[in-house]
């Protein structure tokens, strides 16, 4: 008994640590952060879901439901199961009064302060990258590469180098002319990219693929719009010209990188022209796209690189055809083109049903969204429920910010 008395203390003591431990815990986990497991794809891609392989996401409980704004992640109570938790991205907040009504049309969010008079959201090009899903991409996964041709460029060390179309910028912008995008889109073409471009070999569609590397087939048969490319190039050229090839029009970007000047063809005529800063050596970083009907290129992430322009007024053809677009580069001069890499991105696509009701209805649109509420929206538009379905939710059911990914350790990250 003598010899058994010191372990007592230690027992104690150690009784008492594991307590505060356990408390610690808990009340970290009630009011600082916990860990949610993402159940379903309502998320992709930027969350795997997946009831016992989801991506398990940390949720700071500290941010406030009052800092956040439209297109913040957020978790909240779920409206309609009591217990459960979801994560969505707010589409619209009833706080705003000039944005408290939405709608959705053409696979963008259209916003208003009132039911007859909305307009699409255009958002900057530079903000809404977190928003980017990745549809295409080398050096990448079979998946993300199978949608390319890369046949015109030659694979060189750690690059693709891409030989120059020609040296004449009439021919050029010829080749990019309504006569012969017809061709190339007629049915005894064997493509629809010019000779010597690389881009996509199928039309950018509302699919993605997911955390495992695996493109999912919802999607697979709705056209986008809002697509664009982001390529690395290892050096400037005499001209790059990237395209938004559609059925009915294409936009040309020609960037003389040397003279700094851009001209956005309108099916090989030039619609706008611009200079950005001389940048005349090393390796750059270009985007370009359509994103919620304005045309947009970028210089290294630079905001004084950046050109956005309104896209040129649809066609009557384009309105009453769904998109069929496809995303190319080439280049003109006498140097090759060294790319370090190459994405193919689309913007968050949402989606509807068409049902003929009263403004504001339950289930009908455009919804109205009231003071202190959320309109949420899952990014996985075909697999989500969410607000389309339950309506606005309260903000006072928020539960915190979804910082980063702890696992599975391969997805692990920080969001966006």
């Amino acid at each position: 008994m003598v010899g058994q008395r010191p372990l007592l203390p230690l027992l104690r003591d150690a009784l008492l640590v594991a307590g505060i431990a356990v408390l610690t815990v808990q009340a970290l986990r009630r009011w600082a952060g916990d860990r949610y497991m993402v159940p379903s794809d309502s998320m992709q891609p930027v969350l795997h879901g997946d009831p016992e392989h989801g991506d398990v996401v940390f949720v700071d409980k500290l941010a406030r439901a009052a800092a956040r704004r439209r297109h913040d992640l957020v978790v909240v109570r779920h409206p309609d199961q009591p217990g459960q938790q979801l994560v969505k991205r707010i589409a619209a907040r009833g706080d705003d009064a000039d944005a408290c009504w939405i709608d959705i049309r053409e696979g963008d969010v259209w916003l208003g302060a009132n039911a007859q008079v909305l307009q699409r959201e255009h958002k900057d090009p530079f903000a809404a990258k977190a928003m980017r899903v990745a549809w295409a991409a080398w050096p990448a996964t079979a998946a993300l590469v199978a949608p390319l041709d890369l046949a015109a460029a030659t694979p060189g060390a750690r690059a693709l180098e891409l030989p120059p179309l020609r040296e004449d910028l009439a021919a050029a912008r010829a080749l990019f002319g309504a006569a012969q995008r017809a061709l190339r889109r007629g049915d005894r073409s064997p493509g629809v990219l010019p000779v010597g471009c690389i881009g996509t070999s199928r039309a950018v569609d509302a699919s993605c693929v997911d955390g495992t590397g695996t493109r999912g087939r919802a999607g697979e048969d709705v056209g986008v719009l809002d697509c664009g490319m982001e390529l690395d190039v290892a050096a400037p050229v005499d001209a790059l010209l990237v395209t938004l090839d559609g059925r009915h029009r294409a936009l040309t970007l020609c960037w003389r990188a040397r003279s700094g000047e851009v001209e956005l063809w309108d099916d090989g005529v030039v619609a706008e022209r611009a200079e950005l800063p001389h940048r005349p050596a090393g390796a750059h970083r270009i985007e370009f796209g359509l994103l919620d009907d304005r045309v947009f290129f970028a210089v290294d992430g630079r905001r004084d690189a950046l050109l956005v322009w309104a896209r040129p007024a649809p066609t009557a053809s384009e309105r009453s055809d769904p998109p069929r677009m496809h995303v190319h580069v080439g280049v003109l001069g006498a140097e090759t083109l060294r790319l370090t890499r190459l994405q193919v991105f689309r913007d968050v696509f949402y989606w509807r049903e068409r049902i003929a009701g009263f403004p504001g209805d339950r289930g009908q649109w455009p919804r109205f969204v009231p003071p202190g509420c959320w309109f949420l929206l899952g990014d996985n538009t075909f697999d989500s429920r969410d607000s389309r379905h339950f309506d606005a939710v309260p903000a006072a059911s928020f539960l915190g910010v979804p910082r980063l990914i702890l696992g599975p350790w391969p997805r692990a990250r920080w969001l966006p």
